[in-house]
């Protein structure tokens, strides 16, 4: 992963429009090394008005976890778990599955 392509990233985010922010999304869980970098983006893209954009970013995190094989706990976690309480169905899902899928992958238990 270049600095290019994280400069790129950052760009997108700051442009705003959430069709490329989905793409973004998908860009950073494939390639990002950069655990924290993208668990950055993704926390910045979970709070999007967006709502494809603030759940897609919900699972996101699962797919750095299984790519990269860590996340930040302290980071990642209370942004899903506030993502359960979000307003709109599809990111309560997303941020429900992203969570089972780190208890599965990096043994995180429930509520932690």
């Amino acid at each position: 992963m270049s600095d290019e392509f994280m400069q790129e990233v950052d760009a997108t985010i700051e442009e705003d429009d959430p069709e490329e922010l989905l793409g973004v999304i998908i860009d950073v869980s494939l390639a990002a090394e950069d655990a924290m970098w993208a668990q950055i983006c993704f926390a910045r893209l979970a709070q999007h008005p967006n709502v494809d954009v603030r759940g897609n970013a919900m699972i996101g995190f699962a797919h750095l976890a299984k790519r990269l094989g860590d996340l930040d706990q302290e980071i990642v976690a209370p942004i899903l778990e506030a993502g359960l309480h979000d307003e709109m169905e599809y990111v309560r899902e997303q941020a429900e599955a992203a969570l089972s899928e780190l208890r599965e992958e990096l043994g995180w238990r429930a509520g932690s």
